[in-house]
């Protein structure tokens, strides 16, 4: 609701003229702040929504904060006029640091990434506290290989605080999973920038090497690897060989570019064989998206906690099985999905949706975890009951709670599944 000032008008004139104001406040309503996408996920129906409805409330009371918040919610709808209003609003409001950032974003991996670079610079310049731009630069420097200014900006991240408890917690129990010297490939900023945190700057697994799938559309990453200790994948002129074939296969073909990139699943392929025969593990989060070939390579491979081994394994599975479910029980970190601020959290929130993870790798080793690692049954299922029920999505939970309820073997399991009534 706006702030009225008090005028010194007569009593009845002030009365019927605050009546108005708040009918119009009634009908143009500011909307909620838009957030990033890393904290919280809408679809693109209701961003259009929010995008209306901050338009709507900046043609009512004009200020750069609200026409950020348009130009946000514009960008993840996908608005056909994003690009021509963030340029107005850019004219209008040059030191707002949202906006700054949202036209860095428009240039981001482009040929003109210097521009990028530039208004990402600016934009913390004026508000270091401003962590969204911060995410960007680590990119760039990335990129340009200034590893310092790298951490620096991964350091600002976790400084602020912009990455939640049970983000943070994840990726600690992925790297826990992993093998020495590990190869980790991930997908996107919540399974990315928390283990390069970790891993960089905190020092945990600094062993590991993490391989960011969308990356590796990029010109330049996948051969920036190779800096890190990765086995060579590819050489630079192979890599502008095989990007041009297969840009050329794509306009001939008329296909569509896979969901994950033109190049990511190519690379991903070459990488496990460089890494198989190198003797270096490769496994995929558990997050990583599943296209075609991601799919075949996830169920060809071998499933131990909240990561899939995809190159040969060197021992049986049940004695990785049961390593993985050791390591679960009295490694995992569960302090971020035990707090409040998950438990009372809008499904919406991007923390709550990767903290499913735990019950999706729970439900789908569970014949394994019998075959191999039976004894190890009811603190599993202690595990899940005390930290991740309580935010299992209320229409899910009957399915995943079956996954204990087999048979009746484990007298507290039984009286649980009985209780719940999901014994057959």
């Amino acid at each position: 609701m706006r702030t009225y000032q008090t005028l010194l008008l007569p009593v009845i004139l002030g009365a019927l003229w605050l009546t108005g104001c708040q009918n119009e406040d009634r009908v143009v309503q500011r909307p909620e702040k838009i957030l990033s996408m890393r904290e919280v996920v809408y679809g693109k129906q209701t961003y259009t929504r929010l995008a209306s409805l901050w338009g709507q409330y900046y043609r009512a009371y004009p200020s750069e904060d609200a026409y950020a918040n348009w130009m946000y919610a514009a960008r993840y709808a996908g608005a056909p006029d994003y690009a021509s209003l963030l340029e107005t609003g850019i004219g209008r409001y040059p030191a707002n640091p949202t906006l700054l950032y949202l036209k860095a974003m428009a240039h981001h991996g482009g040929p003109d990434n210097i521009e990028a670079l530039t208004l990402l610079e600016r934009a913390v310049d004026l508000d270091p506290s401003y962590v969204d731009p911060w995410y960007g630069l680590v990119i760039h420097y990335l990129e340009r290989g200034e590893e310092e200014k790298m951490n620096l900006a991964l350091r600002r991240i976790l400084e602020a605080g912009a990455v939640a408890d049970e983000v943070m917690d994840f990726s600690y129990n992925v790297l826990a999973c992993l093998d020495s010297n590990a190869i980790l490939v991930t997908n996107g900023d919540n399974d990315t920038y928390p283990v390069w945190i970790l891993t960089h700057i905190l020092g945990y697994r600094a062993d590991v090497r993490v391989v960011n799938r969308p990356l590796l559309n990029t010109e330049w990453y996948p051969l920036s690897l190779l800096k890190e200790g990765i086995p060579t994948l590819i050489t630079a002129g192979s890599l502008d060989s095989l990007r041009t074939t297969i840009i050329r296969n794509l306009k001939e073909s008329k296909g569509s570019v896979p969901s994950g990139g033109p190049f990511s699943d190519v690379l991903i392929e070459r990488l496990i064989e460089a890494c198989r025969n190198a003797g270096r593990p490769v496994y995929f989060a558990a997050t990583l998206q599943h296209t075609g070939v991601v799919k075949r390579l996830h169920e060809s491979g071998r499933q131990l906690g909240l990561v899939t081994l995809v190159t040969p394994p060197v021992e049986s599975d049940r004695n990785q099985m049961r390593r993985a479910v050791t390591t679960w029980l009295q490694d995992f970190r569960t302090g971020g999905i035990d707090g409040w601020g998950i438990r009372h959290a809008k499904e919406t929130k991007a923390g709550r949706m990767i903290a499913l993870n735990y019950g999706a790798a729970l439900h789908s080793q569970m014949d394994r975890i019998l075959k191999h690692a039976g004894d190890h049954r009811l603190g599993l299922f202690r595990w899940y009951r005390d930290h991740l029920l309580a935010i299992v999505p209320v229409e899910e939970r009957p399915d995943m709670n079956r996954m204990w309820c087999r048979s009746d073997d484990i007298g507290e399991i039984g009286e649980w599944c009985r209780k719940m009534n999901l014994l057959k």
